[in-house]
């Protein structure tokens, strides 16, 4: 989708700003202190005391429901941004019920300065919250409309959470007062990206400098203190990919398959409940844009959605070192387009959205405990690599950022496999390569071999290539299904697929392909949105530039093969990264992009993930896996 434009008109706005009601009555504001985006004529203001007169009446007509505090009263210490401000946090949950046992939800709304969508639904999601439950306990918190969302009364919910909504970017809001000259800043008023602050795996940006700021350090401490949690980084956008005024993206981490299956499911059902919410809301999307066919909500990785991927992000941290299911959102048009300029229908939009993402961390909090996964991929097998690579190895550069203590780790892809075979009907059984050279690959159906099969063992020892290429032709040629991921392609050659040259070894700036029919059974269950397959940076690879390998085919070469291409790489039709052939009784699969070594070229400090397989990229192997 192009840029959407809009014909702002600027608004004649008196200093007191929007109408936040703290004092009753409150007609004004429709009976609410928060008021609704059809009777508010600015963003809620910051420095003119109006938002935190506004959450403190909230506390005040609600105790039971909402609580205020600061970070620092939370720390017991000074804890105020770079600018000298106080950073508050709204909780929310039924204080008369027992605290022992209730799910954490933590919401991060707006931590960019322009982007004030995650606040203003923020504070009027709060409130509603707290109204229903006083007013309506029985009024239901559903996370979606698809078939195995639930619902659950908001009395009863509110029992078994403890939502925690924080602004953690107090400076950059206040510059849009009105006051200050009603220009909202991205950073703080160190002028720095609080999204790019984080510890996060893998590629460390030192000149990010992270956790140099104080807002981040604080948030960090917070975070820790009130895992496991639920958790959510809320954002704004100026154009979107995938045609949506709410775009939902997972995070970048390290997910055995339980911990996918819960981050699908959030991600589908936070789209469905946002559509849910706009339809009940009377928003319509192609009226407040102008933009025909756009869809309410659409879920992908970051990289699918914003186009890059990058080191410190707070929801990559939230999961990787808080251990969170967590979701990033970005919303259409809350950026530095229109910046300070009140928008009443698309802050009406941007309110429905945040209510229904919020909603949705609030009952998958609570849902997420019965989720189960139980793959039945057969008998299957994969090839034992026994590198590791450890912090014994260094971090990449001379030395940390001032203040960070870098992380131990050690490091391998066989996690992966370890971790799926915990899911698995059937053992996962593991193989060396001296094994597969003596034919133990019978009663195996499929046998997966992930990058270099000649690997020297830790010993040096090297195991004759002859009878192994043997067996694996023997394998196939009697039915079996052989999955080729990343640098294994490099065998095809010596199976007699394709020509020594036909193989190549490419980088670029994501592990990603790019589909070209999602009618294939690899394909199936595979979102549209998909075309990342590994995040690279929790494997330590900068982004910096294109350094994220992949092994590709030539396309003239595998359809002349009589093989089937999938996908291709880089928008590079003429190199196939995803695709099928048949040999004899048995089928090859190959996926030049899934399961990379990590890498400790660059700088990183915070250590290695293992893998950082991406929900499509799983989803692809299981079905490799079990394809016949």
């Amino acid at each position: 989708m192009g840029l959407v434009v809009l014909l702002l008109t600027a608004l004649a706005v008196p200093s007191g700003a929007a109408p936040v009601c703290s004092d009753i009555p409150r007609e004004v504001c429709g009976g609410r202190v928060f008021a609704e985006a059809e009777t508010t004529v600015s963003f809620v203001q910051h420095d003119t005391g109006e938002f935190e007169a506004g959450i403190k009446a909230l506390a005040e007509e609600f105790p039971r429901y909402i609580r205020i505090r600061t970070f620092s009263e939370m720390l017991g210490e000074p804890a105020l941004s770079a600018g000298g401000r106080e950073i508050w946090m709204m909780e929310i949950s039924d204080f008369r019920a027992p605290e022992l046992g209730k799910k954490a939800v933590a919401v991060s709304l707006s931590v960019h300065g322009p982007e004030r969508a995650g606040l203003e639904g923020g504070v009027r999601y709060a409130e509603d919250l707290a109204r229903w439950a006083t007013d309506d306990p029985t009024h239901e918190l559903r996370n979606g409309t698809d078939p195995d969302s639930i619902g659950i009364p908001v009395g009863e919910a509110l029992k078994k959470v403890h939502i925690y909504l924080t602004n953690m970017n107090p400076d950059g809001w206040a510059e849009g007062d009105f006051i200050n000259g009603g220009v909202f800043v991205r950073g703080n008023a160190n002028g720095v990206d609080l999204n790019r602050q984080f510890p996060t795996k893998g590629w460390t940006q030192v000149a990010y400098d992270p956790l140099s700021q104080p807002e981040a350090q604080h948030w960090n401490e917070l975070a820790h203190q009130i895992a496991p949690v639920t958790a959510g980084d809320l954002h704004g956008e100026l154009t979107s990919a995938n045609n949506a005024y709410a775009d939902i993206m997972y995070p970048a981490g390290q997910w055995n398959p339980l911990e996918l299956a819960k981050e699908e499911r959030m991600a589908r059902h936070m789209a469905s409940n946002v559509a849910r919410y706009f339809e009940e809301a009377g928003v319509e999307i192609g009226a407040v844009t102008g933009v025909a066919g756009m869809k309410p909500a659409e879920y992908a990785t970051a990289y699918d959605i914003i186009g890059y991927d990058d080191s410190g992000f707070m929801g990559d941290f939230l999961t990787e070192q808080v251990g969170a299911i967590e979701m990033d959102v970005e919303h259409l048009l809350s950026h530095m387009v229109p910046n300070s300029e009140w928008v009443a229908p698309h802050e009406d939009a941007h309110i429905a959205a945040v209510r229904a993402e919020i909603e949705t961390y609030v009952v998958e909090a609570i849902a997420l405990e019965t989720v189960r996964v139980r793959l039945d991929l057969g008998r299957a097998g994969y090839l034992f690599d026994p590198k590791i690579v450890t912090s014994r190895d260094g971090y990449g550069g001379p030395k940390p950022p001032q203040g960070v203590r870098p992380a131990p780790y050690r490091a391998s892809r066989m996690r992966f496999f370890r971790d799926l075979g915990r899911f698995t009907v059937d053992p996962l059984r593991p193989v060396t390569l001296a094994r597969v050279a003596s034919g133990s690959l019978r009663g195996l159906d499929s046998f997966v071999i992930a990058g270099n099969p000649f690997r020297r063992g830790p010993d040096g020892s090297a195991v004759a290539r002859g009878p192994v290429i043997r067996a694996l032709k023997r394998f196939v040629s009697r039915g079996g299904n052989l999955v080729l991921t990343d640098g294994a392609l490099k065998l095809l050659p010596r199976l007699g697929v394709i020509d020594r040259g036909d193989v190549a070894r490419t980088v670029h700036n994501a592990g990603h392909i790019d589909i070209e029919t999602f009618e294939d059974p690899y394909l199936d269950g595979v979102h549209t949105t998909a075309s990342q397959t590994y995040y690279e940076v929790p494997l330590g690879y900068s982004v910096a530039g294109d350094f994220a390998p992949h092994f590709t085919v030539s396309r003239a070469a595998w359809e002349g093969a009589g093989s089937k291409p999938i996908a291709h790489v880089n928008d590079d039709e003429a190199r196939i990264g995803l695709g099928r052939v048949e040999m004899g009784k048995g089928t090859i699969g190959i996926f030049g992009a899934l399961l990379p070594d990590p890498t400790e070229r660059f700088d990183h400090f915070f250590g290695l993930a293992d893998y950082a397989v991406t929900v499509a990229g799983a989803q692809i192997l299981n079905n490799m896996i079990s394809f016949n």
